[in-house]
């Protein structure tokens, strides 16, 4: 019994350690709604929205492409590797995934916008809705 408890320890200390790990790696890779508001127009900077066509319709950032999550391995390698690339969805998290594979793809000024649009709709920053 006390192995199997050492055992069990020793596993939480290493996920601890691997979550502190990635947390800090996302913390460097992670922009505010406010900071994608105001870089949206320069030309160095491309906005990637991942969420599904039917969502990005019903609301998106005005200069934001739709490219979903889903077909990620068919536009990554698409990307353009001279400008700052902030990936967008609803809430971080498939933006977060979207991300971390552009990086993983050899692209290094890549960021996930933190909250996704509840987060951008909460700070009252402008919208497009519908078609």
């Amino acid at each position: 019994m006390r192995v199997f408890k050492a055992l069990i320890g020793a596993l939480m200390g290493v996920s601890l350690a691997a979550c502190e790990t990635l947390s800090d790696q996302s913390a460097e890779n992670t922009v505010t709604p406010r900071e994608v508001y105001e870089q949206r127009e320069n030309e160095d900077v491309v906005i990637i929205d991942v969420r599904t066509p039917a969502e990005f319709r019903m609301e998106r950032i005005k200069e934001a492409q739709n490219k979903p999550l889903d077909q990620i391995q068919q536009w990554v390698k698409e990307l353009p590797k001279d400008k700052k690339i902030y990936f967008v969805c609803r809430s971080g998290n498939r933006s977060g995934q979207a991300q971390r594979i552009a990086q993983q793809a050899g692209y290094e000024n890549t960021y996930n916008m933190q909250g996704g649009m509840l987060a951008w709709r909460r700070e009252g920053l402008p919208i497009v809705s519908g078609e």
